[in-house]
């Protein structure tokens, strides 16, 4: 009985270490499996950390190059409105050129103009002037009263004040000893005749009331008067330059 016994409690104990056995294989493989299961989660994260990674240094390089070009295209932006300021600037200046060329163009139009009409007016003064000196130039030759009042009057002239007659276009009377201060310069003027009226042609310098002598020696014909008075108004011209007082 006590064999029995003892051989029951033996199978007891074998069907209990049995059966822990079985539990602890149980849990070296539950554990196992969790440790699978975690090396297997940190392997797919090791590899997404690493593709993560990747991705990030692929980014970054990315970055980078938009970075780069970013630059790149602030230094064209920079050269473009560098280059948009420098026309600008020389299109305001070239409008400003124009503006001012076209002036210029204007004015001059304007004093060509201006210069046309004169030389049209001074062909017609030179025409009627060589008109009036053939004319006065073929009555000269057959106005003997004219000329004996020139003689009168150069005879004159010549013994007490010295002067020389020039005969052209016209009778040149040149005067000198008029400028105490200049003995030896000149005075002259120039007149002529045609149909017994006097013109005068040429003045240096010119006086004041020439229109008036002209008028008065046309009405009494006295040449030898003329002289006297305009050689008068030579010596008046030549005091006021001086600062002379008479």
């Amino acid at each position: 009985m006590e064999a029995r016994g003892g051989g029951g409690g033996a199978a007891e104990l074998w069907r209990q270490m049995a059966a822990q056995r079985g539990a602890v294989e149980r849990q070296i493989a539950a554990g196992r499996e969790r440790e699978a299961c975690t090396s297997a989660a940190y392997r797919a994260a090791l590899l997404s950390a690493r593709s993560c990674s990747r991705q990030t240094l692929s980014r970054q390089g990315e970055l980078n190059g938009l970075k780069l070009q970013f630059r790149k295209l602030e230094d064209h932006l920079a050269e473009a409105l560098s280059i948009k300021v420098s026309k600008e600037s020389k299109c305001q200046l070239t409008k400003e050129r124009i503006s001012s060329t076209s002036a210029i163009n204007e004015q001059l139009k304007s004093l060509v103009t201006d210069q046309r009409k004169k030389r049209d007016q001074h062909a017609t003064v030179i025409s009627n002037q060589l008109e009036t000196v053939e004319a006065l130039e073929a009555n000269c030759k057959e106005d003997e009263t004219w000329r004996k009042n020139i003689e009168e009057a150069v005879t004159w002239y010549r013994k007490f004040l010295g002067f020389q007659v020039i005969q052209g276009q016209g009778v040149k009377f040149v005067f000198n000893k008029v400028d105490v201060r200049s003995p030896d310069k000149e005075y002259s003027f120039t007149i002529k005749i045609n149909k017994n009226r006097y013109t005068l042609l040429q003045c240096d310098p010119s006086i004041r009331d020439s229109e008036v002598l002209m008028k008065d020696l046309n009405f009494t014909n006295d040449l030898f008067k003329f002289v006297r008075i305009i050689r008068q108004r030579f010596q008046d011209e030549a005091a006021t330059v001086n600062g002379i007082q008479h």
